[in-house]
């Protein structure tokens, strides 16, 4: 019996051992396959030609809800080639990536952009087989030849959306030989034009695109680089664009001089002048609509056609030198669409009428209703003038003068005098003429008292030339 105990102890330490054993060596599971990511590089030319692009793909075995890695430092040798462009995998469109380069290395970051503040309502992207983490596109030097390395030097750090790190492990690294032969790569490495965007988004195995331009726009530029440098390009019919539906064609030559790749781009210059959606809003709140100018309408004098770029629309525009206003045609969605003279500093938008408006110099001055609490200047009536062919509501005093009400483009208003010889309106001062009446008052007294003394004098002199004549002719007396 007790040997019976004996074996049955044994046989349970025996079972206690081996599952500890198989505890320990046993693999984690899908917690542990999670917690790593395995790192490749491959090549999409193995045996680029001097001038080639060459593009090093990172892939990745998978990505376990990773909203952050990097700095990854991919190396290359910088004698043999140059960094041209990165570009992240398609799975991972929601991330945001930042490029610097030192020496040999190309370091890449990146953060889905719906992390980036530690939190967010979308789930991180996850996927458990392999997909491309990044590509780098080099190009091979002209001067380039033997083999160039590259490898992935240091991973950096993998965060998942629970903050913490996740482990990786670099699988290997590739090389690729120069080759001696000569290019027949006709494709482009990008393509874009710097007025409007083409669409769909530029991709070297696609040839045909669309754009659109504004109607202001009569020329683009076409930014197209060959993915050989030795290939030569071709660009027509970007100039001198139509209104309406304009075909640019970008012809690559490869560098055996054979072979050759079209692309195509159906640009449309718009009819209106006026971008989608252009419109401002004033210092009340009031939106306007930018609209083109109805056809023949004629600029005030001194103004010229123009473009005027607001709120980054770049819109037609009556512009004057030295004035701070322009003039737009507007819609505020109640009146009638017209012209209005905006101020951009003040942020004021007055509707312009030829019959209320005052130009002059720099300044701009528009006709106001004279409040009723307002009382007119003094000595003056209600008259009419006409000045410059415009009749004007105003009032004169018995000198002639004329004076009218008027505001400024900051609502501020006052009376203004009409200066006959500089013929431009001024705010009206008053002439006070206290000093004035004061000063005749004392003239004239002084003028009576100089006649009241000087008639003194005259009956003084009389009598002193009656005492002498007297004295030099005595009268005889009688005896």
């Amino acid at each position: 019996m007790r040997t019976g105990f004996v074996r049955r102890m044994c046989a349970l330490m025996v079972l206690i051992v081996t599952l500890s054993v198989t505890t320990v060596l046993m693999p984690s599971g899908e917690a542990d396959a999670a917690s790593l990511i395995n790192l490749s590089v491959k090549a999409n030319n193995t045996e680029p030609g001097a001038g080639d692009i060459v593009t090093i793909s990172v892939y990745a075995d998978n990505f376990p809800e990773i909203v952050s890695f990097g700095p990854m430092k991919i190396h290359f040798d910088a004698e043999l080639a140059e960094y041209v462009s990165v570009e992240l995998g398609p799975e991972i469109s929601s991330f945001i990536y930042n490029i610097t380069q030192d020496k040999s290395f190309v370091n890449i970051s990146a953060i889905d952009q719906y992390f980036q503040d530690g939190e967010s309502e979308h789930s991180a992207f996850d996927i458990d087989q392999q997909m491309v983490l990044c590509s780098v596109s080099f190009r091979v030097k002209q001067d380039a030849s033997g083999q160039i390395p590259f490898w992935i030097d240091d991973p950096g750090d993998f965060i998942a959306a629970d903050g913490t790190k996740v482990s990786t492990v670099v699988d290997n690294s590739i090389s690729v030989t120069i080759s001696n032969k000569i290019s027949s790569e006709a494709a482009l490495l990008s393509l874009s034009i710097n007025e409007g965007v083409i669409d769909p988004p530029f991709d070297t195995e696609i040839t045909e695109y669309e754009a659109t331009v504004e109607r202001s726009v009569t020329d683009i530029y076409v930014n197209a680089t060959p993915s050989n440098l030795w290939a030569g390009i071709v660009i027509n019919g970007n100039n001198n664009l139509q209104i309406g539906e304009n075909f640019v064609t970008v012809i690559v030559t490869a560098q055996d001089g054979v072979t050759q790749k079209e692309y195509h781009i159906k640009v449309i210059r718009k009819e209106s002048y006026v971008p989608e959606n252009a419109m401002l809003v004033d210092e009340n709140g009031i939106t306007y609509t930018f609209l083109d100018y109805p056809q023949n309408t004629e600029p005030p004098a001194g103004f010229t056609n123009g473009i005027k770029t607001i709120n980054d629309f770049s819109v037609p525009a009556f512009v004057k030198d030295g004035f701070s206003s322009v003039l737009f045609y507007l819609y505020d969605g109640e009146n009638p669409p017209g012209l209005y003279l905006y101020n951009e500093s003040l942020k004021t938008v007055i509707p312009y009428r030829e019959d209320l408006t005052v130009m002059q110099d720099s300044k701009i001055l528009f006709r106001a209703n004279l409040p009723e609490d307002l009382e007119l200047p003094k000595d003056f009536v209600n008259s009419e003038r006409a000045i410059n062919d415009i009749l004007y509501t105003g009032y004169t005093d018995a000198e002639g003068r004329f004076v009218c009400y008027l505001a400024d483009e900051a609502g501020e208003a006052d009376f203004y005098s009409y200066d006959e010889v500089d013929h431009v309106f001024v705010r009206y001062v008053p002439v006070d003429r206290t000093a004035q009446k004061a000063y005749s008052a004392l003239l004239t007294v002084f003028m009576i008292t100089t006649a009241v003394e000087a008639l003194f004098l005259v009956v003084i002199v009389i009598i002193v030339h009656g005492v002498l004549s007297q004295r030099k002719n005595p009268k005889p007396r009688r005896v």
